[in-house]
């Protein structure tokens, strides 16, 4: 688990990315919300499996890789969707 950093950053570096990147209407947003289709297999993987000894082959890897990404995505694609609403409504 000591690549869960560098995964969290890489997600929240894609995610603030494709937050700035398209027009700010409501398909746009709801399509960069794509990862979170991914998540309730990757914890259905997880919570089926042994993975915690090790074990469970290489959908638990992916899983987790999914699950970590997701932390960083997700919060910095709704940060940038809620900035860009914002400076939309002032401006």
């Amino acid at each position: 688990m000591e690549a869960a950093i560098p995964i969290a950053m890489v997600g929240a570096l894609l995610g603030t990315l494709v937050g700035f990147i398209g027009p700010v209407r409501w398909p746009w947003q709801l399509l960069r919300l794509a990862p979170l289709l991914v998540l309730p297999g990757a914890l259905y993987i997880l919570q089926h499996t042994s993975w915690i000894l090790g074990g469970g082959g290489p959908w638990v890897s992916a899983a987790l890789l999914a699950l970590i990404g997701a932390v960083g995505y997700l919060p910095s694609v709704l940060a940038v969707a809620v900035l860009r609403w914002a400076i939309w409504r002032r401006g």
